[in-house]
Parts: C-alpha cells; sequence; structure tokens
C-alpha cells in the first residue's frame, strides 16, 4: 500500500502534465496565425475581430484546464472575497509555485476578463508556454539589474499599462518578483510569513499610467502547511487552496512601498492564521 499510493499519485501527476500541455498546443495553433494576422492587418475591424477570438480561445483554454483541476483531480477553493466586480483590474498575488498561474485564471478569467501578465523574457524559449506568452503578446522584462535594462521593463511596463483597458482584460504582477522559497526568504531576511518582500517599482509605474478608476485585485493563495511542490499539485495536494480576495481603488494608494508592506503583513497573517 506504501507503494502503491506513491506511484498513482505519480501517474495521475503525468496525466495531468499531459492534459494541460495538449490543451495548450490545441488552443496555441488557433493563436498564433490570428496573432500573426493582427499583425499584418492593424485595422480596427480587424483587431476587433481577432480580439474576439483571442479572448474566446483563452477563456476555452482555461475552463479546460480547471475542469480537470477542479473535477478531475478533485482540488477545491475556499474563497474569502468576491472574484470580478470589475471589467479590467490590476491583479497582485503572492507568488509560490507555476500552479499559481491556473489558480488566478480560474478565479478571475472564470467569469470575469482575461489576463495579461509581465513574464521574464527567457520564458518565451519554454515550449508551448513560451508560445501563448509570444502570441497574447505579454510583456517581456530583462529583470535585470543593469540600469539600461530596468529603463527598458519600465518601458514596457508602462506601455502595457497604458494599453490596459483599451480591450477588457486584466493584467496581473507578482510583486515579490520571483516564486518564493525558505532559502530566498533567508537570503532577504524577509519579516513575512512564507512570503518574499514585495517590490514597488512595477506597481508605481503602473499607478502613474492607468486609468485613476482602475482597481487593485489583491489576492492571496495557501497551499497550506506543506512545502508547495507543482507535481504534488497536479494529482492533487492539497486537495483544499484557502484564498483570500480583497480589492483598492489604485487612485487611493499614496505610497505604494509603504501600501504594498501593508497588503503583505495582512498576507503573512492570512497564512499563519489559516493554518
Amino acid at each position: 500500500m506504501h507503494l502503491i499510493l506513491p506511484i498513482t499519485r505519480n501517474i495521475t501527476s503525468i496525466f495531468s502534465l499531459l492534459w494541460v500541455l495538449t490543451n495548450l498546443t490545441f488552443w496555441v495553433l488557433i493563436l498564433i496565425p490570428i496573432s500573426i494576422l493582427r499583425w499584418l492587418i492593424p485595422i480596427p475591424f480587424v483587431s476587433r475581430f481577432c480580439f474576439v477570438v483571442v479572448d474566446f480561445v483563452y477563456r476555452m483554454a482555461v475552463r479546460t484546464n480547471s475542469f480537470w483541476m477542479r473535477d478531475v483531480i478533485g482540488i477545491e477553493f475556499l474563497v474569502d472575497g468576491e472574484p470580478n466586480p470589475y471589467a479590467s483590474p490590476i491583479v497582485i498575488c503572492n507568488h509560490q509555485s507555476w500552479f499559481d498561474i491556473p489558480v488566478v485564471q480560474d478565479l478571475v478569467t472564470r467569469n470575469g476578463p482575461i489576463i495579461k501578465f509581465l513574464i521574464k523574457r527567457e520564458l518565451v524559449w519554454v515550449p508551448v508556454i513560451g508560445w501563448i506568452c509570444l502570441a497574447l503578446n505579454f510583456p517581456r522584462l530583462y529583470r535585470g539589474k543593469d540600469k539600461s535594462l530596468r529603463a527598458a521593463d519600465y518601458s514596457r511596463i508602462q506601455g502595457a499599462t497604458q494599453d490596459h483597458g483599451a480591450e477588457p482584460g486584466a493584467l496581473l504582477v507578482f510583486p515579490e518578483g520571483t516564486r518564493f522559497t525558505a532559502n530566498k526568504q533567508r537570503l532577504q531576511a524577509s519579516p513575512y510569513e512564507r512570503l518574499l518582500v514585495p517590490k514597488s517599482g512595477g506597481m508605481k509605474i503602473i499607478k502613474t499610467s492607468a486609468d485613476p478608476a482602475t482597481h487593485v485585485m489583491d489576492i492571496t493563495i495557501d497551499y497550506g502547511s506543506e512545502p508547495v511542490n507543482i507535481w504534488r499539485c497536479l494529482h492533487g495536494q492539497p486537495k483544499k487552496i484557502a484564498i483570500k480576495i480583497r480589492y483598492y481603488a489604485l487612485a487611493d494608494i499614496d505610497d505604494m512601498q509603504a501600501w504594498l508592506n501593508e497588503r503583505w503583513q495582512e498576507k503573512s497573517i492570512f497564512l499563519d492564521d489559516s493554518h
């Protein structure tokens, strides 16, 4: 019995991975020609048509993955808060695993807008995932310390923010900049429970560039006390994921770093209390 259970879980994770990759590959084969058409014929009618197709494809891909996540491997979301009262929010979230992406997509896109991400440039070289990022024109960042690279990143964030709202959609930002690990937490001397220190640079640019009526959707994901491992998530461990959602008016935020520090302190308390 002790041997059979790990084998069964690994087989489930393999099937889950194949399901996700097959689903994404199928839809990206539709996305690529639509994206090329939109680039070749940049006129309003064609752009609107392409957006309708992209929106449909994106939603179908998310729903297919969510069906597997919720109904096949049996993960339950315990959500505190209301998803999707705003059409085009800025979404911020703590970042612990690649599994954060389908979780946030399910929460936001199931009955709300599709999501674009700020991604590392290296991600475009990842098969399937990278193709999707290119097809959907996700803003690609260098994430370097060099001043010229940082200036290029800020320019891309500004451009993405100014375009935000022209078409319905959410923009997802992970203020921690990278996935959480205990080692990274020690190196940063982070004061937060299972969180890295949030960085305000990107959010400051968004604050100055976005429509003042924009709202921030603040999501906290708690996978439980065990270390987060995407392989475990793919076979349904943990079975329950606690999620807290709160909203804030972007126009009401004065000091972005202080505001993020307050949100991360609240996240730390939520992560601690949920155990």
